[in-house]
């Protein structure tokens, strides 16, 4: 009988060492003493970097808060459990993700969080848009919400809540460790609960544009669906778009810009706006901070340039309690003082609850933690907006389900509100 020969012992023992090491990895980075580290890490790091730890006596206070790790948990329970010492910070933006891979399945299904419920936006599999999800895998889906809105600590109940269902519902799968689900769900128009059971997918297939643009008689309607842009091709659009939108504009024109419900994303969108309604150079923020040691300094800002294609006639932004993303937040600051800006543009919220920030937080930055592999999200500028722009209230104005997810429903609706929305801005 031939004995193996050295080479073949060899791999035998390299593939068991190789396994066993990464067992033993595995297990080892979410242990209690590795996600201690990792904590103290995040700690660490908004102590050096936070732009509101600049003062001495809050960067020492903050870093005395401690949590006890007693167990093993999944990055998600990480960054449940380390919510509380976030959210001191106050700052509308500091959290910790979890990183997507791309080999991680989503949900054939993206979601709204639409008058206090959860609504299915767009979808790839049998359950149609509008439907509204009732419980997954026999969780209601209110219990849901409420555990994982300490994802984002620093954002109100509500908004933390529109932010998870948004974000990151879809990934529901990847949070739970799962590769199917069950979820029941109703109809539109229907009062019957379904259940359906659904696997995940690799890639779901986009239906809708980042911007809708809806002619009526006397104005344009310029819906914003998402203000994120991840592709040259979704730059080209954009930019297509706006020439389009100055295109059809003159003195007597009326443009109105949908921000309700637009996804998050970056400051693309909002500076081409701007750049179009402005006739001379000019600041993005009023006054923007940043961290020098123990002190803030004002930051020198490149001004805007005007666009060529200039937006002109008046401009009305439509805004609700859902408009709380960065992007909005650069956009309709820009306007705190609009009459000295631009005396065209008017706000109009179409609920009372919508709140309008004189100080918020940009420039954000990541920091990997080296366990978890979590992202800490962290903001490095502080804007302080010197003024509150006219925000005309209309509750008329408000959109429903049915509105928001359906274009032709859409296009009906704002034909009934386009005269409201002329006569509020005399």
């Amino acid at each position: 009988m031939k004995i193996p020969n050295f080479t073949f012992w060899f791999i035998i023992i390299v593939f068991v060492i190789g396994g066993l090491a990464i067992y033993v990895y595995e297990h080892f980075r979410y242990s209690p003493f590795s996600l201690q580290v990792d904590f103290e890490v995040a700690k660490g790091y908004i102590y050096d970097k936070h732009v509101e730890c600049y003062n001495p006596n809050f960067r020492n206070k903050f870093r005395t808060r401690n949590v006890q790790f007693n167990s093993r948990m999944t990055p998600y329970q990480f960054a449940m459990n380390v919510a509380p010492v976030l959210s001191e910070l106050n700052d509308g933006t500091t959290r910790i993700e979890i990183p997507i891979r791309r080999v991680d399945k989503i949900l054939p299904l993206k979601f709204k969080y639409i008058d206090n419920e959860v609504f299915v936006y767009e979808t790839n599999c049998e359950i149609p848009e509008g439907s509204k999800i009732i419980s997954i895998n026999g969780e209601p889906i209110d219990t849901i919400l409420e555990r994982y809105t300490r994802l984002y600590p620093n954002l109100s109940e509500f908004e933390a809540k529109y932010a998870f269902v948004e974000k990151l519902l879809t990934y529901y799968l990847k949070i739970i460790d799962a590769n199917s689900i069950q979820i029941v769900y109703k109809s539109p128009q229907s009062s019957v609960q379904k259940t359906t059971y659904l696997k995940g997918i690799e890639k779901f297939q986009e239906k809708r544009n980042i911007i809708d643009l809806i002619k009526l008689d006397e104005s344009l309607v310029v819906k914003i669906n998402s203000f994120k842009i991840s592709s040259k091709e979704d730059m080209q659009y954009v930019a297509q778009k706006m020439e389009e939108i100055a295109g059809e504009s003159s003195d007597s024109s009326i443009t109105i810009f949908d921000l309700r419900y637009a996804s998050d994303g970056d400051e693309t969108i909002p500076l081409a706006i701007i750049s179009m309604l402005i006739s001379q150079p000019e600041k993005l923020y009023q006054e923007l901070y940043v961290r020098y040691k123990d002190h803030l300094v004002k930051k020198d800002q490149i001004p805007i340039q005007p666009d060529e294609n200039q937006l002109l006639g008046k401009v009305y932004f439509l805004v609700d309690k859902t408009c709380f993303y960065t992007p909005h937040k650069v956009l309709l600051s820009f306007f705190a003082k609009s009459g000295e800006k631009n005396n065209n543009v008017t706000i109009i919220s179409s609920d009372n609850e919508y709140n309008f920030s004189n100080v918020f937080y940009v420039d954000e930055i990541a920091k990997i933690l080296p366990n978890t592999k979590a992202y800490l999200i962290i903001p490095t500028g502080k804007v302080l907006v010197n003024g509150i722009p006219d925000i005309q209230v209309n509750e008329y104005l408000k959109l429903n389900c049915e509105e928001l997810i359906n274009l032709d429903s859409y296009k009906t609706y704002l034909e009934k509100i386009a005269k409201i929305i002329k006569n509020i801005g005399r």
